[in-house]
């Protein structure tokens, strides 16, 4: 009985201190892809503000010059998307699945 208990102890002792690491190292990187998360992040914002306004004028206006400029808009919220993605792995990781836990 006292072998199972000092193997669960010790168990228990390990998985806290690599929890403790995996945090410390994650929020590390994190702090370094912060600046250009909400450059970005901005950046996507505005577009998404733009594309309402084009959005608007296209149900006022239907003409397919307002038509090519909302997907115009479109597509560079689709690339912005994803240069977040790359260029912050570990805050895309956070936002997409730690997150959703809390």
């Amino acid at each position: 009985m006292k072998r199972l208990l000092k193997i669960t102890l010790v168990a228990a002792i390990l998985g806290a201190i690599f929890s403790y690491g995996a945090l410390k190292f994650l929020y590390y990187k994190m702090e370094q892809e912060l600046i250009t998360y909400l450059v970005l992040n901005e950046e996507a914002k505005n577009l998404q503000d733009i594309y309402a306004l084009c959005n608007g004028l296209l149900t006022s206006n239907p003409t397919k010059e307002n038509l090519l400029s909302c997907n115009s808009i479109v597509s560079k919220v689709d690339r912005l998307t994803v240069q977040i993605e790359e260029k912050c792995p570990y805050i895309n990781f956070y936002t997409t699945y730690i997150n959703k836990l809390e």
